[in-house]
């Protein structure tokens, strides 16, 4: 007499448990395969954030270059109305003698 303590019950368990497993596994590795694969090329988006990022670089620079050009030179902002811009350097040199002055002033005090 034979003491084989698998009975018939058991062993389709076992069996199906092992292949729900692997088939598992598959589906997951499938699964970060396709991930990887779907994220390995350049996107169209990405394309036109490249060329938007260039557009927006030189826009900045014109800007900046505006900016460094009206703080530096003489210039009319509006003729008509006899409003100009001056150098930033010489418009602190007038505006610091009044500052100054007004700094030296005590200040008077608030009636209630």
């Amino acid at each position: 007499m034979s003491t084989d303590h698998t009975s018939l019950s058991e062993t389709p368990r076992l069996s199906t448990g092992i292949l729900l497993l692997i088939g598992v596994m598959i589906l997951l590795l499938a699964a970060v395969l396709g991930g990887l694969w779907i994220n390995s090329g350049t996107s169209a988006t990405e394309t036109e954030d490249y060329d938007r990022a260039a557009v927006r670089t030189k826009n900045l620079a014109d800007l900046q270059a505006a900016d460094s050009n009206a703080l530096s030179s003489y210039g009319w902002n509006d003729q008509a109305k006899g409003i100009v811009h001056i150098p930033i350097t010489n418009a602190m040199q007038l505006v610091l003698p009044a500052l100054q002055t007004s700094a030296n002033k005590t200040p008077q005090e608030v009636q209630p």
